[in-house]
């Protein structure tokens, strides 16, 4: 008997205690999994708090010599002023580039690399992060260089100016990066161009970093005020805790601005007093950018929802209607009908955001808000047809409730990651310091199961009219304007959006 067919032999008979062929279903949404059983890892005696109340998450792991140390701080683009376009992130990446303390540039990435250690420093939206990676032995040094990069950084000029030139080297590239473009075009359309999630990077705002305006910056806003660390690894807790207590237990919070209260919350109305904000686009509609090519890239949506709780039952609805239209287990109607059933995209990406604002004026709801959005690529000729389908799925979860077994599936599906959230020393240190940072209840992850469990077919209805305006929405289409004129679903997405307009691209 030849191997091949040995092999092949071996192959057809199953093994004891194996699912055969005829146990697996057609389709993702008839998988049945297991009740999950997962509870999160007890916060109690993880949390400490240095002399100023800083808190510090310590979760230990003797199983390598390693340390993870991070310094978060709730501040990123948001707290920027007009003009100040990109110094948040240029501030962040400077306090590590730049020199800190004694060392100039050369001298930190030196010692830093002769250590054996690594600090990272970066900034988005809301907040700004500094990573410390070290060996156990060489963490006291470590440590001491991450604290004078936080309290000292020496923006260097000629590093700065290095990366100035790199800074405007890539926003020359992104005239001719499609997916830049639509990123662009799509947050003017979807907020508005005077909306801070609007502003970009541009060369006259480039021009405008120089050293004082990093260090005024990072004077302003760098602070103990809402920050936390999280640490894990090769530590004893107690021990670190007085370490870090050494260095940051004296980082002050500066005295509030002008319209600030004690907390440096500007002073407004909750949000539960006010009206909850529309979630619909500014400029709603359809809008193209001609741009030859073998490959369309859309974004349809609007503007997202706001929370003033962690618990709203609106949100956890919300959660389970975003895995069900798209999200990232075994269900999701938009990769169904897109991809496996009609062969039209070559990628799809869905994003919801569930963001919580819990006390802020009209002006800092308008810096928390979010958004819906869908992300396709696509041949430029199937471009209409795709988002008509995109449009259709977001109707049905208007008008129709969802069945059971879908429910049932995406919200396993939900359960089924929530362990990898907590699968690691570090992961666990870091998402309880996250909760400070946003808010968030510990508790939140005890009850998680529960209110996912609790959400009903008419609740995920509600949600969707509550949360999505299809018909209000912003469809944006990077790609050939006479090839998608050509497309069978034009017709059907011009009646319900309206004629394709030009963006300004």
């Amino acid at each position: 008997m030849s191997r091949v067919l040995a092999l092949a032999l071996l192959a057809a008979v199953p093994f004891p205690g194996s699912v055969t062929a005829q146990a697996i279903p057609e389709r993702p949404e008839d998988l049945r999994f297991p009740p999950s059983v997962f509870e999160p890892p007890p916060v109690s005696g993880l949390r400490f708090e240095l002399g100023n109340g800083l808190p510090v998450y310590v979760v230990p792991d003797r199983g390598l010599p390693l340390v993870d140390v991070v310094v978060a701080l709730p501040v990123g683009d948001r707290n920027e002023a007009p003009g100040e376009d990109g110094l948040a992130s240029m501030t962040a990446a400077m306090a590590r580039r730049g020199g800190a303390g004694e060392s100039g540039p050369d001298e930190l990435d030196d010692e830093i690399d002769a250590l054996g250690a690594r600090i990272q420093a970066s900034s988005s939206w809301g907040r700004t992060v500094l990573v410390l990676d070290s060996g156990s032995e060489s963490l006291d040094r470590g440590l001491e260089l991450l604290a004078s990069i936080v309290f000292e950084p020496r923006f260097d000029e000629a590093r700065l100016e290095q990366a100035k030139e790199n800074l405007r080297v890539r926003l020359l590239a992104e005239a001719d990066d499609p997916r830049a473009v639509l990123e662009r075009e799509w947050l003017r359309l979807v907020h508005g161009p005077a909306s801070p999630r609007s502003r970009r990077l541009t060369q006259s705002s480039i021009a405008a970093f120089d050293r004082d305006a990093l260090a005024r910056f990072h004077r302003r806003h760098w602070s103990s005020r809402g920050a936390v660390i999280a640490a894990s690894g090769d530590v004893e807790a107690e021990s670190l805790v007085a370490r870090l207590d050494e260095l940051f237990g004296g980082w002050e919070p500066p005295p509030p601005e002008a319209g600030e209260d004690a907390k440096g919350l500007t002073q407004g109305l909750p949000v539960e007093s006010a009206e909850p904000a529309a979630p619909a686009a500014v400029s709603p509609g359809w809008w193209t950018i001609d741009r030859p090519g073998t490959q369309a890239a859309l974004a349809f949506g609007h503007r997202g929802a706001l929370f003033d709780s962690w618990d709203d039952p609106g949100r956890w609805a919300l959660m389970l209607l975003a895995e069900i239209l798209d999200g990232p287990g075994a269900v999701s109607r938009l990769r169904s009908r897109l991809q496996l059933e009609e062969g039209l995209t070559y990628r799809v990406l869905t994003h919801f955001s569930l963001d919580v604002v819990t006390a802020a004026t009209e002006s800092e709801r308008d810096r928390g808000m979010g958004e819906f959005r869908v992300f396709l690529e696509t041949a430029p000729e199937s471009a209409a047809t795709a988002a008509a389908v995109v449009l259709e799925e977001l109707r049905r979860l208007l008008g129709d409730e969802v069945p059971e077994n879908e429910i049932a599936t995406a919200r396993q599906s939900l359960l089924a990651r929530l362990p990898l959230l907590f699968d690691r020393a570090e992961a666990i240190a870091g998402r309880y310091a996250e909760d400070e940072l946003l808010g968030r209840p510990h508790e939140y992850w005890a009850v998680y199961r529960e209110r996912l469990l609790a959400v009903t077919a008419a609740d995920i209805r509600e949600a969707a009219r509550r949360f999505l305006e299809p018909e209000e929405s912003v469809l944006l289409v990077i790609g050939g304007r006479k090839a998608a004129s050509r497309d069978p679903g034009f017709d059907e997405l011009r009646d319900a959006l309206g004629d394709p307009r030009p963006a300004s691209g």
